[in-house]
């Protein structure tokens, strides 16, 4: 017994008085690779995929690797996952939605994952490919769903190997985002900046709460725009909004006709430039639905029938319209004239607008809209200023219907002094196929001092 109680007092004088950091090694984490072998690809199973539910059958197995995280919470039960871009080929990503929450831990950014297919179900949601279990909603249609907590890591095997984020990101600008072929991957956007209404805002605010989320808007030089969108639970989501202009690495998503960048935590958002403030900038925010515009110093003048355009507001969104399928004049012109602009003192001035339409059954010089800018416009008379047409992008036939595009970057630096800028829209209102309505957004005037 005295030979014992000697022995433990031993034992306690090492551990006080010894120092045994140097001994003692730091465990290792180790990695079993999971032995699977790779028999379809993620393009292969994409071109099978449509908008109904479809039960997958084969015992197929394709890899992918992990773009997002949930780890400050402004993913909730979801993995997007995407390809490795080739020479040949573009990245394909996709959603996977499970029942659980710190999926970050297991699949991390970046980390290859195996997927089994098999009896798993796949659709298109809003042109994305969605992988996951069925779910039933209480209307009784059918999409894809959450896997449950039980059976998620039987169909995602996270492997051994992590890729480096930057080699699976794409740097691309944000028209070139606005295509659903490059939905659920990690993009990078250069040179954007939030839009004014955005700074000194908070990432996510209750007056602004769009599905327990904020969207606010990006803006690249050349007027782009794309949703920048934040869940409440992200625990950045009381952080004020950054001025300047930089980078944004995040999610590319889409609900609706509308384009979302979610960013997995604040680091994504790198706006370490000046900010690039319009001159003149009008986002029809105060306008009156449904009435004749009318906005100081605007003019609204009509040249062919007797339709003006006018003011609308859909979902809280200000904008110029004019539409023709409400007239049966055989042939309407309308002239919209913003105010005279002075060029005077900048250089390299851009011009920019967003446009849209709806209900148009073709694309025809007689039932268009067109851009035009004068130096000699009166404020009334149309007919007795020069205008010279401007090169812009314009919604048409092809342009999902009410969804806003960018006119691109228009170089008016050969220009100064005072100019209007005219919106000319062309119709008929007898011919039903030659009508169609045109709306106009976030008219904006950039340049350098």
């Amino acid at each position: 017994m005295k030979n014992n109680y000697k022995n433990l007092i031993s034992i306690v004088f090492v551990l006080l008085f010894c120092n045994c950091s140097e001994d003692v090694a730091v465990p290792k984490l180790e990695c079993t690779q999971p032995d699977f072998t790779v028999n379809r690809t993620v393009h292969d199973v994409l071109k099978t995929a449509t908008i109904t539910a479809t039960k997958y059958v084969y015992d197929d197995v394709i890899e992918a690797y992990v773009v997002s995280s949930d780890e400050n919470g402004n993913f909730f039960k979801i993995l997007y996952l995407q390809t490795l871009a080739t020479e040949t080929k573009p990245s394909v990503g996709f959603s996977v939605a499970v029942d659980a929450t710190n999926t970050y831990i297991d699949y991390r950014i970046g980390n290859k994952v195996y997927i089994k297919l098999k009896d798993q179900f796949t659709d298109l949601f809003y042109g994305g490919m969605r992988i996951g279990s069925l779910y039933e909603g209480s209307s009784g249609t059918a999409s894809v769903g959450r896997i449950s907590q039980n059976d998620y890591k039987n169909v995602l095997h996270a492997s051994c190997t992590i890729m480096n984020e930057d080699e699976l990101v794409n740097s691309i600008s944000i028209e070139e985002a606005l295509e659903d072929s490059k939905l659920n991957t990690l993009i990078e956007l250069s040179d954007v900046q939030f839009l004014e209404a955005a700074i000194g805002r908070h990432y996510f605010e209750e007056a602004n709460n769009v599905g327990g989320s904020t969207n606010w808007g990006l803006r690249d030089k050349s007027g782009n725009q794309i949703i920048f969108r934040t869940s409440s639970f992200a625990d950045f989501s009381t952080h004020l909004v950054p001025e300047g202009s930089g980078k944004v690495r995040g999610i590319l998503t889409k609900y609706g006709s509308d384009y979302q960048l979610m960013v997995r935590s604040e680091k994504d958002v790198v706006m370490d430039g000046k900010s690039n403030v319009p001159f003149f900038t009008e986002d029809f925010q105060t306008v009156t639905n449904n009435v004749n515009f009318a906005l100081p110093d605007w003019s609204n003048i009509v040249e062919k029938a007797s339709k003006l355009w006018r003011t609308m507001v859909t979902a809280g969104n200000g904008y110029a319209e004019f539409n023709t399928t409400s007239t049966t004049a055989a042939e309407n012109v309308a002239w919209l004239i913003t105010p005279k602009i002075n060029l005077t003192n900048y250089k390299n001035t851009v011009f920019s607008f967003r446009s849209a339409q709806h209900d148009l059954k073709v694309d025809s010089p007689l039932n268009g809209l067109e851009v035009y800018i004068s130096t000699n416009f009166d404020g009334s008379e149309v007919d007795k200023a020069t205008w010279i047409k401007l090169n812009a992008k314009i919604a048409s036939l092809s342009t999902p219907t009410r969804q806003f595009i960018s006119s691109g970057g228009i170089d008016l630096s050969a220009y100064s002094g005072n100019v209007n800028i005219a919106f000319k829209y062309t119709g008929s209102g007898k011919d039903k196929t030659l009508n169609g309505a045109f709306m106009v957004d976030d008219v904006k005037m950039f340049g350098e001092k």
